[in-house]
């Protein structure tokens, strides 16, 4: 015997017990109702679903036996199935959810299940705010169960998300929170807004962190693009904070406390970094008349002044140090 489902709440099957259509005695009936109690059905079961794994049944909607013997069975059922989520790319991911159908008392050799042409009518169907249908695809295969073959229908649906309302509400504002936070750094150390601002985007950022939280698909088998992208914001923010409360503690140091010497020459090198990028952006603003292959006398002196020395480090105040090392990473990041 065959069976055709059609959306899987819609079973069609041919039972030669009951045609009729070689009688003339019954021939002006087109078609007969009849329930599961009085009719044989197959032992249909959902292999993938969650909660509910008993035999499909439904002794409230009627089965039209038509004059050949054709038995269509259509159920009102609402089926909930398990479904793997892929979220590496969220919230701009495509998921695929499938039913699988199975028979759990006839093997494929006296029970088959194939699908109708059009497995998936949509006539009821009405869009989603957050999913977009994108089609489906259909297969049988055989599952052994004590060396018997069982058929297993599956029917995959593909459904693309929508990426508009996480998009403009939680990436866009995390993102601006996260390039905010970097301007810590053209805070002037004097007017003591330092500490203030930082912890103000620390608190926002935090806020955003949380609903993006709540929002992501809680799985750990594959990381979202995005998971890592805000783990890295958040990283990089306690780093920014770190750098600040240690700027601060270097402004605020008395001037008669002598500064180490790896502070010394860390700093040094941190100057040379910024006296060599605003001597080549101030050439890059110029335009080269002369296109002699010869290095003159200034050029050479300009590349000097960029050397220093490892063991040359100038005598820095604290305050010096402060405000250099506030240029220098308010200037790479």
């Amino acid at each position: 015997m065959t069976i055709t489902p059609a959306a899987l709440n819609s079973l069609h099957w041919n039972d030669t017990r009951l045609a009729w259509d070689t009688d003339p005695t019954y021939s002006s009936i087109d078609y007969i109702f009849s329930t599961s109690d009085y009719t044989w059905r197959p032992t249909l079961f959902i292999a993938n679903s969650v909660g509910d794994l008993s035999i499909i049944d439904d002794d409230v909607n009627m089965m039209r036996i038509v004059m050949a013997g054709q038995v269509n069975w259509v159920q009102m059922k609402l089926i909930t199935t398990h479904c793997d989520s892929d979220i590496t790319y969220y919230p701009f991911d495509a998921q695929k959810c499938s039913i699988i159908l199975s028979s759990w008392s006839y093997s494929n050799s006296e029970v088959t299940i194939v699908f109708n042409t059009n497995p998936v009518i949509m006539n009821f169907f009405s869009e989603n705010g957050e999913w977009v249908y994108a089609g489906y695809e259909t297969s049988v295969y055989a599952e052994y169960r004590d060396r018997i073959p069982f058929d297993m229908a599956k029917l995959e649906f593909k459904f693309v998300r929508r990426p508009g309302f996480m998009v403009m509400n939680i990436i866009l504002p995390v993102i601006g929170i996260a390039i905010l936070t970097s301007f810590v750094f053209k805070v002037a150390v004097d007017s003591g807004e330092k500490i203030g601002y930082c912890l103000t985007v620390m608190l926002a950022y935090a806020v955003y962190l949380t609903l993006v939280a709540d929002n992501m698909p809680t799985t750990s088998v594959h990381v979202s693009v995005l998971s890592k992208l805000i783990e890295f914001s958040s990283h990089k923010t306690v780093s920014l904070y770190s750098i600040t409360l240690f700027i601060l503690k270097c402004h605020h140091e008395s001037s008669q406390d002598p500064v180490p010497k790896w502070l010394l020459s860390t700093t040094s090198g941190f100057q040379k970094f910024l006296n060599c990028w605003r001597r080549n952006d101030k050439k890059s603003t110029k335009v080269n008349f002369l296109k002699s292959k010869t290095v003159s006398t200034v050029d050479l002196m300009e590349n000097a002044a960029c050397k220093i020395r490892s063991d040359d480090n100038p005598e820095l105040t604290w305050s010096e140090i402060s405000r250099i090392w506030d240029e220098f990473f308010s200037s790479s990041i």
